[in-house]
């Protein structure tokens, strides 16, 4: 599966169908340095900040019901992949869709489908903190970071989510 990399991006999922719509590819991965437009659930922004992982993936499927599945997949696939670099289970999962450390959040996912020419795809977003995070009022936040003191790179990252998330 490919991977596009942009330093900056209005949002990777929209990115995504961009790609998908416009220029006929089927799936891959994008990642940004940074988000203008950044979205969480409901419409909720992401707070997008240079360093962290924010990144789609999207691929074709064959029905609605594997979409309905894929947060609850994407969130497990994470977690094994934070688990697997960290070598720690301080990770817990908050669903629907987040990832905590000592009840802060460092990551949240965002599954969205769409269909093109008689095809369905879904969109995977993910957004975890890398080596920031965003101080938000009365929602605790923390980062890969300062919990464990070691730098990851987004892009290393990916690679590393990718190869985790083969079942597609």
């Amino acid at each position: 599966m490919p991977i596009y990399y942009f330093d900056s991006l209005d949002n990777t999922n929209d990115m995504a169908k961009d790609l998908v719509e416009n220029y006929n590819t089927n799936s891959g991965m994008i990642i940004s340095d940074f988000q203008k437009k950044g979205r969480g659930r409901f419409g909720n922004n992401w707070i997008s900040i240079k360093g962290n992982f924010m990144a789609s993936i999207f691929f074709p499927i064959k029905d609605y019901k594997k979409v309905e599945n894929m947060q609850e997949y994407s969130l497990k696939v994470l977690l094994k992949c934070l688990k697997k670099i960290f070598k720690s289970n301080i990770f817990k999962i908050k669903k629907p869709n987040d990832l905590l450390i000592n009840s802060k959040k460092i990551s949240g996912i965002l599954v969205e489908s769409f269909k093109y020419k008689n095809k369905l795809f879904a969109i995977i977003g993910f957004g975890v903190n890398l080596n920031k995070n965003p101080n938000i009022k009365n929602y605790k936040t923390t980062n890969l970071k300062k919990v464990f003191n070691k730098k990851i790179d987004p892009l290393s990252f990916g690679k590393t989510l990718l190869r985790e998330m083969r079942v597609f």
